[in-house]
Formats: structure tokens, C-alpha cells, sequence
């Protein structure tokens, strides 16, 4: 686990939340923590690799422009169909925590979807702190 505090200690322990979301059905909050765990295991990679001085990056919701950021670093070859796939977390984010035109309601379906895409990434991620 990473430095209490940090972003990998804090995508760690959202993963963690994740899955208790999905098992007690709470499907949207599931893919909440879910974003947020990705969001924060790439943005962990972004500052291993001494790039976070862009500001508006590392304070923004977006784990697609964090993951082309991240690929741009060495995290892996850009994969577009989970670009695509992370483009969807942020109406996770927004859309699932907040009242409005656009509020909805995560399936199971599309919780378990969500668990394998963070899940793929937090992967990745770990993959190159367990190196260094």
C-alpha cells in the first residue's frame, strides 16, 4: 500500500470502498469509488514521473485526460477503447452524485464493468511502483 496520504494509499483504500459498495448493492457508489480510485492511482503515476506541476490536470475528474497523460509518461501504449471506457467515469463522478437533468442510477451490469476498468488501471499503475 502506498504512503499514508498519498494518492496510491488513497485509490487503494477507494478500491477497497468499491467493492464493499457493490457487495452491500449500492451500485452507484460503487462506481463512485471506482472513479475515484482510478483518478487517484493515475494521478499517483503522474507525480512518480515528476509531472505534476500541471495544475488544472491533477485537480481535474477527467481519468481519460489522465490516463493520455499517463500513457504519454511510459504507463503503457495507449489503449483508445479504455480511453473510451474512462471517458464514462466522469459522468460516474458527476451524474451519480449529484441532483439535476442528468442524475441516474448505476445497474450491477454496469458496476461490474466499472470494478474491471479500475481494476485494469490500478494495475497498470501498481505495476511500475512495484518496479521502482
Amino acid at each position: 500500500m502506498g504512503k499514508i496520504g498519498s494518492y496510491l494509499y488513497i485509490a487503494e483504500k477507494d478500491a477497497v470502498r468499491a467493492r464493499r459498495m457493490f457487495e452491500a448493492g449500492d451500485f452507484s457508489a460503487c462506481g463512485r469509488f471506482c472513479e475515484q480510485s482510478a483518478e487517484k492511482s493515475l494521478k499517483a503515476f503522474i507525480e512518480q514521473k515528476g509531472a505534476s506541476a500541471d495544475k488544472p490536470l491533477m485537480a481535474s475528474h477527467k481519468p481519460k485526460r489522465l490516463y493520455e497523460r499517463c500513457c504519454g509518461l511510459g504507463l503503457e501504449e495507449l489503449d483508445k477503447q479504455l480511453a473510451l471506457q474512462l471517458a464514462v467515469f466522469s459522468e460516474y463522478y458527476y451524474d451519480t452524485n449529484y441532483p439535476g437533468a442528468s442524475y441516474f442510477e448505476l445497474t450491477q451490469e454496469e458496476a461490474e464493468e466499472a470494478l474491471e476498468i479500475m481494476e485494469r488501471v490500478n494495475r497498470a499503475v501498481r505495476k511500475h511502483f512495484d518496479r521502482d
